[in-house]
């Protein structure tokens, strides 16, 4: 295969998993062109993962499903293209990070493709610097990859497939960890590329206000089908979605509890440098709390202590013995255990059949009870975690990135959950880079970064404009039109 990108024809594809009903993919047929930039969106479940994994050749030589129809990659069956052609030809950045990084430093896991394509030594460093510089992780060489924070590894990810220099990239929600900055950063960093080699970009958001740079064709799939091709829709609708979407579940703040049940008492914490030093705030009932800044800050990390998964370096976090905690972790895999969806829920205590179609029903994930999880959607772990952290009907809720993934409809479904919680008077602590739905969500906001601040939202977004950080204010993405 030449180093030009490919062009690429998907004829009558379908795709099936085990114990699934539905296709996954049905009988889609579609053309990408050589160089083109297409983004593709759609409700959370309907084919679009599965659809990159299947360019990819994930499946089904990696990920067992049943697989009829074909993909020509120019002339070629992709079946019959050799897989380490295939590594250099196309490149797969996956929904979650964790699953991509597989060594141990920053600097092995960007050098491991170009290592096994056996590349010189000079070249294999070359590649490492300019992949680590382009994607702002250059002073991050030598760290060990489970310190890094969810951005960063989403940016490392990146980072390694990059130092393949495929000719098709394909990326599976690339913002989705990713501050807003970040965001900008890597879509302008991926717009120079392609036109700097003429590849092929193939992005799947949920997020498309970010993608404006790229002037993207549009592709919106539902049910495993291509149901609309539409090149001016990201200009036309998407700048009002993400105001919408917040707007929609604006929330009037009710009478918030007297006396904290929950109170950060000049907490400093720090792995192999400080995250935060001397932080101080409480919660009441009923309080929604938005976590906000910079990939890399120590927003997962404070929940974590909040939850006593982890212990302060100093100061106390000072909290009722008897306070339920529920917790929605950044990457759902890691909460996952049980074998089926239903068993899962049931890791709080037994659920009779209609309650747990009841539950199932509510979160759009019917019909999966017999499912495992993991063959899941990410979007359909993330409402499942979210579905088991409620059980037990938590004080105190922790919800790290719960939006990730999810289209218009289950954002709304969590944000009921999330008011569902606040009116029986939990305490809910946000970390989020959707910022409209922070300031409307929010009760109080905590920006974590080079400095702390705390208070009501306007107070918090007109500070950080003070401090020339507006790409955590609700309109970045209006300004940098």
């Amino acid at each position: 295969m030449s180093t030009k990108a490919p062009r690429i024809e998907v004829k009558d594809l379908c795709v099936q998993f085990p114990e699934r009903e539905r296709l996954a993919l049905d009988h889609l047929t579609a053309r990408i062109e050589p160089g083109q930039t297409l983004a593709i969106t759609g409700p959370s479940g309907c084919g679009k993962t599965t659809l990159l994994r299947t360019l990819a050749g994930f499946i089904p030589d990696m990920i067992h499903a049943d697989v009829s129809g074909e993909i020509q990659v120019d002339d070629q069956l992709l079946a019959a293209i050799d897989l380490e052609q295939l590594a250099v030809a196309i490149g797969l950045v996956q929904q979650d990070p964790d699953a991509q990084v597989c060594t141990l430093r920053v600097h092995s896991e960007v050098a491991f493709g170009p290592e096994n394509l056996c590349l010189p030594q000079s070249e294999v460093a070359s590649r490492v610097a300019d992949s680590l510089a382009a994607l702002g992780l250059s002073h991050l060489t030598g760290r060990e990859t489970t310190s890094l924070s969810g951005g960063e590894k989403q940016r490392l990810a990146v980072a390694a497939i990059l130092a393949m220099h495929p000719s098709v990239i394909l990326l599976d929600e690339p913002t989705a960890h990713l501050d807003p900055a970040g965001a900008r950063d890597l879509f302008d960093l991926l717009n120079k590329l392609q036109q700097q080699t003429a590849c092929t970009l193939v992005v799947v958001e949920h997020r498309l206000l970010p993608l404006r740079t790229l002037n993207p064709e549009i592709w919106i799939m539902d049910q495993g089908k291509l149901v609309e091709r539409d090149a001016t829709r990201i200009h036309e609708e998407v700048g009002s979605l993400a105001r919408a979407r917040a707007s929609d579940h604006a929330i009037v703040s009710r009478g918030l509890g007297s006396q904290p049940d929950l109170r950060v008492e000049h907490v400093s914490f720090g792995f192999q440098q400080p995250l935060f030093e001397d932080l101080s705030f409480s919660l009441k009932p009923g309080m929604i709390l938005g976590i906000i800044g910079p990939n890399g800050g120590g927003k997962t990390t404070l929940l974590r202590l909040m939850a006593e998964l982890e212990r302060p370096n100093e100061g106390t976090i000072v909290r009722s013995r008897e306070l339920r905690v529920g917790m929605v972790f950044q990457h759902p895999h890691q909460q996952i255990f049980e074998r089926t969806v239903h068993r899962d829920l049931e890791i709080e205590g037994p659920l009779d059949e209609s309650t747990l179609c009841a539950s199932l029903s509510s979160a759009r994930l019917t019909g999966l009870a017999a499912a495992a999880p993991h063959s899941l959607s990410l979007g359909e772990q993330r409402r499942l975690t979210v579905l088991a952290a409620l059980r037990g009907a938590p004080d105190l809720l922790l919800l790290d990135e719960p939006f990730i993934g999810q289209d218009r409809e289950n954002v709304s479904w969590i944000v009921g959950q999330i008011e569902q919680a606040r009116s029986r008077g939990a305490m809910i602590c946000l970390v989020t880079h959707d910022i409209p739905m922070a300031a409307v969500l929010c009760d109080r906001l905590l920006y974590l970064g080079e400095r702390v601040i705390f208070g009501p939202p306007d107070d918090v977004f007109s500070q950080l404009y003070e401090d020339d950080l507006g790409a955590f204010t609700p309109d970045f993405w209006d300004i940098n039109q």
